[in-house]
């Protein structure tokens, strides 16, 4: 017995499938921002991600590789690594990532005759000066070994101590990158960022075995309170005397009396009836 199949209608939908198809959309925007499972077999670019090695050792014997480490291996040896490209997005922090220019970017001049950082407005050569670099070659005016950059800056290169971890181990390489003067103060100040908080974990680590507590010392107690006779007799100093408060009595005195002349003078005179 085979099954019917489904019936196309244009009539519109009543309450009970309006609200199937609400659930329907609601659950389906909420599994958009899940994660997709995993497929069961492994791309080539997966084996890729999982397989590379920023540098590879020479030594290995290439009938004794799988065919992953084959594949790894075959892509390694179509990148260039004389120099490498650099990533800054989180120079801050010190993070920095590096990989190695591919063939298409080696002859774009991308990463020797332009800056190397991915993100910097001068990583790709600028029209302009390619233009006028391919009517040069035409008229055979170029020099097939010119370093001239194809950007409108300085360049420096220099080198640079990457530290990375790989398959679980750390390791370091030294890499020669190209970069302009800004993207070359941004390393460096990064380099030093890291340096600091690097700096800064040892000694937490350091002083954190042999800290020792501060133990404050427990207040001291109020002074006592003394009575107006005490306080008066003070033996350290003479008492006020009273002649001091007599003038600004009599002062206060008079002025107050002064005042209520002055009211009762300004005041008007009764009505006559």
């Amino acid at each position: 017995m085979t099954s019917r199949p489904e019936r196309v209608t244009t009539r519109p939908l009543n309450a009970h499938e309006r609200l199937q198809a609400r659930f329907a959309f609601v659950e389906e925007s909420y599994r958009r921002g899940r994660q997709p499972p995993r497929p069961k077999t492994k791309t080539e670019l997966d084996v890729l991600k999982e397989r590379h090695q920023f540098i590879r050792s020479e030594q290995q014997d290439p009938s004794t590789l799988s065919w992953e480490d084959r594949l790894a291996v075959k892509y390694y040896d179509s990148l260039f690594r004389e120099y490498a490209l650099v990533n800054l997005k989180h120079y801050r922090s010190g993070a920095v990532a590096l990989r190695w220019r591919t063939e298409t970017e080696l002859l774009a001049g991308i990463g020797h005759l332009t800056c190397g950082s991915l993100r910097c407005s001068y990583h790709q050569p600028s029209p302009t000066l390619v233009a006028a670099f391919e009517e040069d070659e035409a008229a055979g005016l170029v020099d097939p070994d010119s370093t001239e950059p194809l950007v409108r800056c300085r360049l420096f290169e220099q080198e640079m101590q990457f530290g990375y971890v790989e398959e679980g181990m750390r390791k370091s390489a030294v890499v020669k990158v190209v970069l302009c003067e800004e993207c070359r103060r941004k390393l460096r100040r990064g380099r030093e960022m890291a340096k600091e908080l690097r700096e800064g974990k040892e000694r937490a680590a350091a002083g954190g075995g042999g800290e020792q507590r501060r133990v404050e010392a427990p207040p001291s107690p109020p002074p006592p309170r003394r009575s107006r006779e005490e306080s008066s007799d003070n033996e350290y100093g003479p008492a006020r005397p009273p002649e001091l408060d007599e003038p600004r009595r009599d002062g206060r005195d008079s002025h107050s009396r002064s005042d209520s002349r002055s009211r009762r003078r300004s005041a008007s005179p009764p009505r006559r009836r």
